[in-house]
Parts: structure tokens; sequence; C-alpha cells
């Protein structure tokens, strides 16, 4: 099959995966910004783009000699290790969720959650290996595929700690059996039309929005979420601390790629909202574009504790995404 090669100058008959690669041959990837990949295998995910691409070797994927990505994550490694080993498509299923955990955050289970993680680690693993880590880690993951998915599902200290922390925080967002220190959080869920609100308590406050994160503790896993919350709604995270409330407005968090499952959302400018959120609290307000520091997928935040109630602020989102 096609070898692998990180960005650069691109040998013809280049497969460009999961990005922007105008000098490939070809695309397929769930980018909204990079070329129609054929309608024929289109999917919510690169991986899964790629797995079907796998279904006929001969079509699409036996015209390629090289397989090039611009940046490194679990969708983008798990599309180039199956443009590489069609054969790693008998994984769908594990394959696909993981890159789905990695790149929209979504919950598909433990098994495929763990791979991401081990991605993650590996990525991690890489990044010590100087000036030319991200092809060593491409070569690493295609040449170690096998072993790589079976170990995924072994022990291990850190994914495990990851994997709890994010049941726990599941079932306190159920209201179900739950560790005594997510309760302490009480969380509160309301699903609205438009805006899903989720608010609670600090207790260990908020993890960075990294996509190669192996665990952290965070009162607010995303990957808590997944599955709880449908796939249209806008997300008020809203953390209540001894100096008020931390704001954060997220954008369904598949939202920013090209998708024929999941639901197409459009984002708003909300520059006006928050123009007029900063004109009545005591801490200033954003929108997307610098919003994005908040987390990948943000559209509106406040830069600092916000003194407006929780009620205000949601009435004024939903009215504005009206």
């Amino acid at each position: 099959g096609p070898s692998s090669t990180s960005i650069g100058p691109l040998p013809a008959h280049s497969l460009g995966v999961d990005g922007d690669l105008p000098a490939a041959t070809a695309v397929y990837s769930h980018w909204s910004t990079a070329r129609a990949t054929p309608p024929e295998i289109i999917a919510d995910t690169s991986t899964e783009i790629l797995c079907n691409a796998a279904g006929n070797v001969e079509r699409w994927l036996a015209p390629f000699t090289h397989v090039a990505i611009d940046h490194l994550d679990a969708d983008g490694l798990l599309s180039v290790m199956v443009a590489c080993r069609p054969d790693l498509a008998a994984h769908r299923d594990l394959l696909v969720g993981a890159a789905a955990a990695g790149d929209f955050k979504a919950w598909p289970g433990e098994a495929p959650f763990r791979l991401m993680l081990t991605l993650h680690q590996r990525l991690r693993a890489a990044r010590t290996l100087g000036s030319t880590w991200e092809q060593q880690a491409l070569d690493q993951v295609v040449d170690s595929a096998d072993e790589l998915i079976a170990n995924s599902q072994a022990p291990d200290a850190e994914r495990d700690a990851q994997i709890a922390q994010v049941l726990s925080v599941r079932a306190a967002l159920r209201g179900q059996g739950m560790d005594a220190a997510a309760a302490t959080c009480d969380y509160r869920v309301d699903i609205g039309q438009r805006v899903a609100l989720i608010c609670w308590r600090r207790r260990l406050g908020r993890a960075p929005d990294d996509y190669t994160a192996v665990y952290a503790p965070d009162d607010l896993p995303l990957w808590a979420l997944g599955g709880l919350i449908p796939d249209s709604r806008f997300q008020l995270l809203a953390m209540t601390t001894d100096h008020g409330t931390a704001y954060q407005l997220d954008a369904p968090r598949h939202s920013w790629a090209r998708t024929v499952r999941r639901p197409h959302v459009h984002w708003p400018d909300l520059t006006a909202l928050a123009e007029t959120l900063t004109a009545t609290d005591a801490c200033a307000w954003v929108a997307r574009p610098r919003a994005a520091e908040f987390g990948f997928t943000c559209i509106l935040g406040a830069k600092a504790a916000s003194r407006l109630p929780i009620e205000v602020v949601l009435n004024e989102i939903t009215t504005a995404l009206r």
C-alpha cells in the first residue's frame, strides 16, 4: 500500500488525508475547507472515509503511492494507518469511534476511547524525537498498528485515570451513582431547543482543550457530555466560583467539520452580543475568533469571572441564536 509522509513537497500520486492539502493528487478529508471527497466514500470523520475507501482498494487507494498529512492528531493518525494498511478497516468501529472521540469529543465507549488515549500517548512521546518527530510518529504507528491496537486495551494507569474521571462525571451529569468528589460539583443540565446549559460548582477547574491530552484533573472532561446532549445544540458551560461564573459557549463540537450524519450547524457572529454583555458586566466578553482561546469550537466567552446571573446569560444567548 501507500507509504506515509508528513507535510512538505509532495511526490506524484500522493493522497492527502484529514486536512487541506491542495498539492495532493486527491484529498480524502472531512475538513470543511478541503477539496471535496468523492461522495461514494464521504463520512463524518476522515478515518471513516478511509475505512470506506478500504472497501474497494483498487478504486480508491491503489492509484496512490504516498499518503500525506499536514497535522497529527488521533483522526489523522488513524486515517494514515488505514490508507497504508487497508486491512485495518476490519477494526472499523474501534477506529471510527477513536477518531470521533479525538476530533469531536464524542463518547464512543471505553474501547475506542482507550485507543484514542493511546494515540495521544504516542504523539506525546514522539515529540521528544527531534526535528523529524512527526515523520517518525507516522512511521511508528503504521509499522506497529496491530500491536498498538491490541495494547490500547491493556491496563494503563494514566488511561485508566482518565476513563474513570469521564465515567464518574457522566454518572454525575445523569444524577446516577457517583463518587463523592463529583457529587460536590452539583451538576445541572438543562437542554433547550437551541442551547444546552451545563453548570456546576468549581472543584478542580477546567483542563485546556488539548487535542493530544491523556489525563488532567477536570470538573468537566468534554467527553462526559458525549451522547447526553443532542448534536444540534450549542452548549453553554457555566462554572460557578466564589468570585462569579466562568462562561463558555461552544458550538456543537462536530460543527467545524464537513459531516453527513451529524447535522450541519451554522456558527453565528456573536460580536454584538459580546459587546452587549460587556456593557452590563464587570468583565469583558469576546466572540469568535478571539473566543477560540477558550476552546476549539468556542464562539463566545467571558474573559474573567462574570457577575451576570446564569439565567440572564442563557436568555441573552438563546435570543441571539434564535
